[in-house]
């Protein structure tokens, strides 16, 4: 593992109980741009322009549902605990990449097993077209938040590759990018 500092953006916050909703808003958006909590209400990311941005969000957010929140700026974390929130990161992206790479095999296994019965209808074909689609977007947002690229990445847009590599074989006509 690389054994450079890493400034790191550290958001602790606290919200009313009720409603949960305002709790789940918070949640969703600190899973969405990939945050590593301590313990709860303190989360983690690495300090970079975007982060910093949407965690700034997410302050203001919690302040609008009335409840506390400092981000601390360019952090220093031990290296104990920075080499956990790296391992806890890595595990989540492998797990996301790894479920994008099934749903894509699914995808291809699903093409191959019709395509040996029939041929697709122009819908059918747009709507499969538009699955490859939504794989590839889901491979983009894991991708923005995957602060510690491992191996896993390659293998999802591997297995991307290979989806829209067979869509153009069946002769779906449109490049899913």
């Amino acid at each position: 593992m690389d054994t450079t500092p890493v400034p790191w953006l550290v958001l602790i916050y606290t919200l009313p109980a009720e409603p949960t909703r305002k709790r789940a808003f918070v949640w969703r958006e600190l899973k969405k741009i990939g945050a590593v909590y301590l313990r709860d209400g303190v989360c983690v990311l690495p300090d970079q322009p975007a982060t910093r941005q949407a965690m700034q969000a997410i302050v203001e957010r919690v302040r609008g549902f009335e409840g506390q929140a400092s981000l601390v700026e360019t952090g220093r974390i031990d290296e104990l605990t920075a080499q956990e929130i790296v391992r806890q990161a890595q595990t989540v992206r492998r797990s996301e990449y790894a479920a994008l790479a099934e749903s894509t095999s699914e995808l291809v296994a699903h093409v191959w097993r019709e395509r040996r019965h029939r041929d697709f209808s122009a819908s059918e074909a747009q709507t499969l077209v538009a699955d490859l689609r939504k794989l590839r977007r889901w491979f983009d947002q894991i991708r923005a938040r995957d602060y510690f690229p491992s191996e896993a990445a390659a293998d999802a847009e591997g297995a991307l590759l290979e989806c829209e590599s067979v869509f153009r074989e069946m002769g779906a006509g449109v490049a899913a990018r």
